[in-house]
């Protein structure tokens, strides 16, 4: 029977080094995470993993995008963002893997930023 008080990831593998929080900086990706608010939790990955959202290097900055297969012969693959206003690009999967920087595995939404600063 599952145990509804017992998560079946301990925290202790949350809390490990191997994870990066990054700090939400743009609009590009709200509803679901609010630039200037939310964080990502970020597991660092140098190649596709499959569809999620992304850590990637675009040569500005480093920014979180939604990545998806085009199933293109080659490998192609989607890069969009979650606000409408931003539109999606085409990248190939051997120029993604140089770019990428890490695939989020767990969105941290704050509820009261009070506790968060530094007193």
């Amino acid at each position: 029977m599952h145990d509804l008080f017992n998560p079946r990831i301990p925290p202790e593998n949350l809390m490990s080094g191997r994870f990066r929080v990054h700090a939400v900086k743009s609009d590009a990706m709200e509803p679901a995470l609010r630039g200037g608010r939310d964080y990502a939790l970020l597991a660092p990955v140098t190649a596709y993993q499959g569809e999620g959202i992304y850590l990637v290097d675009d040569g500005l900055s480093l920014d979180l995008y939604r990545v998806s297969s085009t199933l293109e012969k080659g490998g192609a693959l989607c890069l969009s963002r979650e606000n409408p206003r931003y539109g999606a690009r085409t990248i190939g999967r051997e120029e993604f893997n140089d770019r990428v920087v890490g695939i989020v595995v767990a969105d941290i939404k704050v509820r009261s930023e009070r506790f968060l600063a530094k007193p």
